[in-house]
């Protein structure tokens, strides 16, 4: 399953549960109506959020593959079970002080995972040092190979991607967003905060 697919496999399964959730309700009509005034005010909220500096950074440690590794993100990010293998997946919550989120399809989400076409491209980037057409730059750091745009069902992607021999070799370390994010405030500072993981990366 690639990384996209199970990306919207959990969209699709927040998806349902929200539809059963008004469907077993008394009024639907009226669950239906207060649920898009409320989703349209989160979503105000949360563009809002790009003018608001991010929550202080704290040291996140894993491992993977036999392989420690640890790195700085903001507090305004809070770890969920993507149930696939988006391992780890942060959520934006900048509203929120818990521990752990609930998969929301409409937040902007920071993970590390399998995904195709950087897997072939960080292979023939090693191979040959060219990089695909399109908003690719080469990093210079002993674990990502280049950084790089793109857009994937609508979707935003800002990402960099590991080089070989690496815990989390030819994968990739990214922020997805909602297109309306696109150009705001906000998209430069998810941009920012996943600059400031990549930079503190590092294995132990």
């Amino acid at each position: 399953m690639g990384f996209l697919d199970v990306f919207k496999k959990i969209a699709d399964t927040a998806i349902k549960d929200a539809v059963e959730a008004v469907t077993n309700g008394s009024d639907n009509k009226a669950v239906s109506k207060t649920s898009d005034t409320a989703s349209n005010t989160a979503k105000d909220n949360i563009l809002a959020t790009g003018n608001v500096p991010p929550k202080p950074s704290y040291k996140y440690n894993d491992d993977f593959a036999d392989k420690e590794y640890s790195f700085m993100i903001s507090r305004d990010y809070i770890e969920f079970d993507s149930a696939c293998e988006i391992q780890p997946s942060f959520q934006y919550e900048p509203f929120s002080n818990e521990d752990y989120a609930v998969f929301d399809k409409t937040r902007p989400c920071i993970g590390i995972g399998p995904y195709d076409d950087i897997y072939l491209a960080v292979e023939e980037f090693e191979k040959s040092g060219n990089l695909p057409d399109g908003d690719y730059e080469i990093c210079n750091s002993p674990y990502f190979a280049f950084r790089c745009k793109f857009e994937d069902r609508f979707y935003k992607y800002y990402a960099y991607a590991f080089r070989t021999d690496t815990a989390r070799e030819r994968e990739m370390l990214h922020v997805c967003y909602p297109p309306e994010i696109k150009g705001t405030q906000l998209e430069k500072k998810l941009i920012s905060a996943l600059d400031e993981i990549a930079s503190t990366y590092e294995e132990h």
